[in-house]
């Protein structure tokens, strides 16, 4: 009997420790599992959008969107400049002033070979010069039928930015199209009245038509330069 009790205690001793052994296993297990699954949940935080940027020290949206600021900025400069520009143009188109002071000329214009007039004028101006606003002196004496036009002329500049020059010549000598400083432009039409009130005015159509093809982005005399002196007078 004593025997028998004693293995009975032995078998059961036995069976409680597999169940403890087995629990412990299964314990660890699941513990193992839990860390992985810890682990995880770490790298899916690791992985959100704008996290492997942020590790790396980089800004958020600093790739594509800022590039796409830059082409906004560049497009709206570009636009401002051609409005600029078409605005110069227009502007480039007359000659326009008035004045006072000693003399009396007359001088009336439709290009350079149909031109008569003379005289001789000394005034203050104000007006524009194309693009080129300003105040300026003004003396010249002219006299002359098409080509054969003589005029010498002087303009001192005041105030502004219409150019100061010095000028003594025939057209029949200065009849090329670019006349750089040239006091009228060789297609000008238009007329200058000085009786001790002066009116001068003159249209240049080819500063018209670089305004018609500057629509277009056509710049044909290279003067959109955004300066307000032209480079070209015609």
């Amino acid at each position: 009997m004593r025997t028998f009790l004693a293995l009975m205690a032995v078998l059961a001793l036995s069976v409680y420790g597999v169940s403890a052994a087995e629990s412990s296993s299964s314990s660890s297990s699941s513990s193992g599992t839990s860390a992985g699954i810890g682990s995880g949940g770490g790298s899916s935080r690791g992985t959100t959008p704008g996290g492997l940027a942020r590790s790396a020290g980089v800004p958020e949206g600093s790739g594509s969107q800022e590039s796409l600021d830059m082409i906004g900025e560049d497009g709206a400069a570009m636009v401002g400049n051609y409005f600029l520009h078409r605005f110069f143009d227009l502007m480039d188109i007359i000659d326009f002033s008035l004045g006072a002071g000693p003399g009396f000329l007359v001088n009336v214009r439709a290009t350079k070979l149909a031109q008569f007039g003379g005289g001789y004028s000394k005034s203050w101006r104000v007006g524009m010069r194309g693009r080129s606003v300003g105040f300026w002196k003004e003396k010249r004496t002219e006299a002359g039928i098409s080509l054969l036009y003589y005029q010498k002329m002087e303009r001192e500049r005041i105030t502004g930015w219409v150019e100061s020059i010095r000028a003594e010549e025939m057209d029949l000598d200065t009849a090329e199209v670019y006349g750089g400083d040239k006091d009228r432009s060789f297609t000008g039409v238009g007329f200058t009245v000085h009786a001790g009130i002066l009116v001068d005015v003159n249209v240049r159509p080819m500063q018209a038509a670089d305004f018609v093809l500057g629509l277009f982005t056509i710049d044909v005399l290279e003067d959109d330069t955004g300066k307000l002196i032209r480079n070209k007078d015609l």
